[in-house]
């Protein structure tokens, strides 16, 4: 017994030793530091708080957080005023989703009218320019939208262009021609055609998009019609004179204009000779020209310029008509791809700070 109280001791001796020579465990007391030491840990300018305002302390784990509810912002502010060598536009309204594929676009006798593109109705499409409703619509009976572009106007007739040509193997380029007074008083009608060919296109082989005889601009001018390509290949874009008359015709090549993009519109107007081109980037940014005083159908050695807008304008924009002077509205169907997403929207135009 004696030997295992020995043995006892002998083992228990060196924790006691280790326990009495270990630093006794105190509870420290916070200290208060100066403020001006740079370890302090003060709260940031921006949050600190009011005198009598309640720091709420940290929600406790695994329990949820709700957020205070807070108002919605105000929506953005889109007319602008225009001041002097700039242009605004304005967003008017959204489209409704029967003309999403809005392509051509006129003002003809205080009317607003467009249509869908390739494979749509063929169907001209009256909007309300108060709200966007559509108000009326016209058939072209004999018609068929196999890729509708553009809409121009002359003093008796209206125009409208088949020629979409993306893949550049179309035999088939067409212009439909309706009596103007038919707008007024028709339900449907029945269309002249003018069939035509580029006089400069000698493939035809399908090249999707990498071609220079695609089409979605026209004017009426002069007793002329004038189509403006869209060269998939050099961002540029040619000038062709095509007759008016209903029949085969040749679309004859004039002139070409390094316009850095692809056009996608035209609009005329015949009292201070101003041609409008509206063009896109492949990243979607929308511009302007404006061509002024031109001789004839010479419009690419005029003076020409393009649009300084206050700010950026992106979308797929197919069609655009003068409504004054100096202003126009712009359409813009439906698209997304990628990150790219937009309504079908009508735009206010206002140009007036870079010519008056």
């Amino acid at each position: 017994m004696k030997n295992k109280i020995n043995l006892l001791i002998t083992l228990s001796l060196p924790l006691l030793i280790l326990s009495c020579s270990a630093k006794p465990i105190t509870r420290s007391q916070p200290t208060v530091q100066a403020p001006n030491q740079a370890n302090s840990h003060r709260i940031p300018q921006g949050n600190r708080p009011n005198l009598g305002q309640v720091i709420s302390s940290p929600a406790p784990k695994n329990e949820r957080v709700i957020p205070p509810k807070t108002p919605n912002p105000p929506a953005p502010v889109v007319r602008q005023t225009p001041k002097h060598g700039q242009s605004y536009f304005n967003t008017k309204f959204k489209l409704p989703n029967s003309i999403k594929e809005t392509s051509g676009l006129i003002k003809l006798d205080g009317k607003l009218w467009t249509f869908n593109d390739s494979g749509g109705r063929a169907t001209l499409y009256q909007i309300d320019e108060r709200n966007g409703r559509i108000v009326k619509t016209i058939n072209i009976s004999n018609a068929k939208n196999k890729d509708w572009e553009d809409i121009a106007y002359d003093d008796n007739y209206v125009y409208i262009g088949d020629f979409g040509n993306n893949l550049g193997n179309r035999r088939d380029l067409r212009v439909y021609k309706i009596p103007r007074a038919s707008l007024r008083t028709q339900k449907s009608v029945r269309a002249e055609v003018i069939y035509f060919h580029y006089n400069d296109q000698k493939v035809f082989t399908s090249r999707s998009k990498q071609h220079n005889h695609d089409c979605e601009a026209m004017i009426a001018h002069n007793g002329k019609l004038y189509l403006f390509s869209k060269n998939w290949q050099n961002k540029q874009t040619s000038l062709y004179e095509l007759s008016s008359q209903a029949g085969k015709q040749i679309a004859k090549r004039i002139s070409t204009f390094n316009i850095q993009g692809m056009v996608t519109a035209a609009s005329i107007n015949q009292e201070l000779d101003i041609l409008l081109l509206t063009t896109y980037s492949p990243l979607l940014n929308v511009n302007v020209w404006a061509f002024t005083n031109y001789h004839g159908n010479n419009f690419f050695n005029a003076n020409k310029k393009r649009l300084n807008f206050a700010s950026p304008l992106q979308g797929q924009v197919e069609g655009i008509t003068f409504t004054n002077n100096y202003s126009a509205y712009l359409s813009s169907e439906a698209f997304s791809k990628y990150i790219f997403s937009f309504d079908a929207s009508l735009y206010e135009l206002n140009f007036s700070g870079e010519f008056e």
